[in-house]
């Protein structure tokens, strides 16, 4: 059976949780995620810096980022818990470029969860674009002749024909990362810091 709200002590029954930016996925994946366990969870954007560059290269800055905004919002916000959601490319089989994600979930009580997930290769015209530079968002807004495609349903909606859109790929971040938060006797002595390098950038 899936943990309720009432099989998690440490976490309150009404959490205040702060989301680090304002991206409407990002919001809308938190709330899809955190009201299933916790009913009355209020969520909040508390938009902060991911402290990397704004196209994460690499799963670990992708991941840093996660945590940094995760953390931050936490603090902004004086929350129970603060998430951290960052979209990154990095190279893959083949030397081919791949759209990933990695998610952060940080706790008033000190815990720490960190989730990845699929990987969605990027069509050659569009890597071509990143590599020189540009950043997804806007190569993908101009690669397609639309206007903020991040905000509704992400590169990741566009490449899977609508099947899989960007809160729903975020939510399912989501849930990876909260496995420390949901069972955090496993996860004891974990430190992050020993495998990511500069954490708060």
């Amino acid at each position: 059976m899936p943990l309720t709200a009432a099989d998690i002590p440490h976490i309150p029954q009404r959490p205040l949780v702060a989301v680090g930016s304002r991206n409407r996925p990002k919001l809308e994946a938190a709330r899809m995620v955190f009201t299933v366990i916790w009913p009355e969870a209020e969520i909040i954007a508390a938009p902060v810096p991911s402290g990397v560059s704004d196209q994460p290269w690499s799963a670990e800055e992708a991941a840093r980022g996660a945590i940094n905004r995760a953390r931050r919002a936490l603090r902004q916000a004086n929350a129970d818990m603060g998430v951290g959601l960052e979209g990154g490319v990095e190279e893959g089989p083949g030397g081919l470029l791949y759209l990933s994600g990695w998610s952060a979930v940080a706790t008033a009580n000190g815990k720490l969860g960190v989730g990845g997930g699929g990987r969605t290769l990027l069509p050659p015209e569009l890597a071509d674009m990143l590599r020189s530079g540009v950043e997804l968002g806007p190569a993908i807004d101009a690669w397609l002749g639309r206007k903020g495609v991040r905000h509704q349903e992400g590169a990741v909606g566009v490449l899977t024909g609508g099947h899989l859109g960007r809160a729903a790929s975020f939510a399912n971040l989501l849930q990876h990362a909260l496995a420390v938060i949901l069972h955090p006797e496993w996860f004891p002595d974990l430190d992050y810091t020993a495998h990511i390098s500069n954490l708060e950038g």
